[in-house]
């Protein structure tokens, strides 16, 4: 259940910063007029709120899993969940829980197309972007300031590559042609550069996480691992074809084709959110060798 809850964190997570990357660098640097940038902004609010209410549930989950194996049988549960909020996971979670409920009413604001509401959208997530770091592996380390800022950055670079994909896709079903085309020319850099720092973040956990090259295929924690990093290079795959031909095919109209293609890579890029959510959850190697 520990996986089940931080697969929905950072599934959350990423539409959330999908949408705030498809309002905020999309949007404003697509050339589009207001009007034009209005329904694209409003669908993306919904999608995030949609994000947010899934992180809002997963902290629920995760403080009753944590008292379930805590609790001893017959053993009333709330004296153990008032020990458990007083811990580092515990203090993550209540700030998961608030900052999580607040940007769902965020997200709702901006729906109705107010900017107040994506400006209270974006603190929230940013905040809640905080919470896998404080409350995971990051926050023992050896160096928790680097080890968390690496993490954190972690998140939000997927949220901004899988996540601005993913508010992409949707706006590829009802926006014009023009509209997608430059939607489409704003996304390369931004996918580009988030795709590096998730990366150059990856490299530097599994630097300071793995004791051995072998511990890849001796440890729970390196094979998945192993199965994330395959699935992340099908994304990447799958996103340079798309950066290489993504504005042709909407200009040739082959749209439901290039669709097609990006429901794929949403396919893996969700593989990745599986496979990293249950990674998140078993011990790095040391505690398993």
């Amino acid at each position: 259940m520990i996986a089940f809850a931080n697969i929905l964190l950072f599934t959350g997570l990423t539409i959330a910063v999908g949408a705030l990357v498809l309002r905020y660098l999309l949007l404003t640097r697509s050339g589009l007029t207001v009007s034009e940038r209005a329904p694209a902004a409003r669908h993306a609010a919904g999608g995030g709120a949609i994000g947010m209410a899934l992180v809002l549930l997963a902290a629920p989950i995760r403080a009753a899993v944590q008292v379930q194996a805590f609790a001893e049988p017959g053993e009333p549960w709330l004296p153990v969940l008032v020990t458990i909020l007083d811990t580092g996971l515990g203090k993550a979670l209540q700030l998961q829980a608030i900052w999580s409920a607040t940007a769902l009413m965020a997200f709702s604001v901006a729906r109705m197309g107010r900017q107040r509401g994506w400006s209270a959208a974006a603190i929230s997530v940013l905040i809640c972007s905080l919470t896998p770091a404080l409350g995971g592996h990051p926050a023992a380390a050896e160096q928790p300031i680097a080890a968390m800022t690496a993490a954190t950055v972690h998140v939000l670079s997927a949220g901004a590559w899988i996540g601005g994909l993913f508010h992409l896709y949707r706006a590829a079903g009802a926006a014009s042609e023009v509209t997608l085309t430059k939607l489409l020319q704003a996304f390369h850099g931004v996918a580009l550069g988030a795709a590096v720092a998730l990366t150059l973040t990856g490299l530097y956990h599994t630097w300071t996480l793995l004791p051995a090259p072998s511990a890849l295929w001796t440890s729970t924690w390196g094979r998945l691992l192993v199965a994330k990093m395959l699935a992340l290079g099908g994304v990447l795959w799958l996103g340079y074809r798309h950066w290489k031909g993504s504005e042709q095919a909407v200009a040739s109209g082959n749209r439901e084709t290039l669709r097609g293609s990006m429901r794929t890579e949403l396919l893996f890029a969700l593989v990745v959110l599986v496979v990293t959510g249950v990674l998140t959850s078993v011990g790095p190697p040391e505690g398993q060798m």
